[in-house]
């Protein structure tokens, strides 16, 4: 799992090939039963839900991680903005309580 996914972080080569980088807080957790609920870590406006609520994540957060650069891409806009980790967490649960009802 890479955990720290965002546009600093992916970098073209002079062939033009897309190439990920920063990989200090990468996790190997292939099987996906490592323990990782208390590790809070990469760039907060890219992060999953589950990360940002301190529960076990897997490769899907990556995925997750994606998406934002995608939307950012096509909007010049993050989904989920905010000063703090706090408010950006609570921004990501308000969208996700409206889109439950």
């Amino acid at each position: 799992i890479h955990r720290d996914m965002k546009p600093e972080n992916l970098v073209f080569d002079k062939k033009g090939y897309l190439n990920l980088t920063d990989f200090g807080i990468a996790l190997h957790n292939p099987t996906g039963d490592i323990d990782n609920h208390d590790i809070s870590s990469g760039t907060p406006g890219y992060m999953a839900p589950e990360i940002m609520l301190k529960r076990n994540h897997s490769y899907s957060a990556d995925y997750f991680a994606l998406g934002v650069i995608a939307h950012e891409c096509v909007t010049s806009k993050r989904p989920y903005r905010g000063k703090t980790h706090d408010a950006i967490r609570d921004k990501m649960m308000k969208e996700q309580a409206v889109l439950e009802l």
